[in-house]
């Protein structure tokens, strides 16, 4: 599949089906649970991000976009504002967090995850957020999600439980540095 234009738009109440769909799929509700549930309702998707949506939580939500079809969703969020996971997951210094969802099953396995990654550090992350680096914390036997971020330019940082989840993770990195540095060599300067 042709690489297309990725775009990213806040989501919405009126997006929330659209979640729904997406984290009822075979290879979203494998790795995503709502609320300990793998195949949340509507109801539960709706209570879980419309606090999100309203800005009473401080998780920023966007949908992915290629070429005018939503495809997916990502989120993101400064570690700062959660505490409890920032030490679970022994983190210093001042980061962004972040999770991907491509939902639409003829988007997936086509190469487009490391993109919309890069994408998104270059135009959210580091120039919304005042953060140092970005993590993300796939499940360790999530084999795709991780070539995906380690292609994206990701290191491994360290393997972790996960209370909240009960799940093994591995906490893997990318610097502010080394995104702006791959705009200055495309030719793309950051507007922060």
């Amino acid at each position: 599949m042709k690489a297309g234009k990725i775009t990213f738009s806040p989501i919405k109440e009126t997006d929330l089906p659209l979640l729904h769909k997406w984290f009822n799929t075979p290879h979203v509700s494998e790795w995503w649970e709502i609320d300990g549930n793998h195949h949340p309702s509507l109801d539960e998707i709706t209570k879980h991000y419309s606090p999100r949506v309203i800005g009473d939580e401080r998780v920023d939500v966007y949908l992915i976009i290629h070429d005018g079809t939503p495809i997916g969703m990502v989120q993101s969020c400064k570690m700062d504002d959660f505490p409890e996971e920032k030490t679970n997951f022994g983190l210093d210094r001042s980061c962004a967090g972040i999770d991907i969802v491509i939902g639409e099953a003829d988007y997936v396995h086509r190469g487009l995850g490391s993109g919309i990654i890069r994408d998104f550090l270059k135009e959210i992350i580091f120039r919304e957020y005042d953060v140092d680096y970005c993590i993300v914390d796939p499940h360790v036997k999530n084999e795709i999600a991780i070539k995906a971020y380690f292609k994206a330019g990701f290191k491994y940082l360290k393997t972790v439980w996960y209370q909240k989840e009960s799940v093994q993770e591995h906490i893997l990195i990318i610097n502010r540095e080394e995104v702006e540095r791959d705009e200055e060599k495309s030719g793309v300067k950051s507007r922060g």
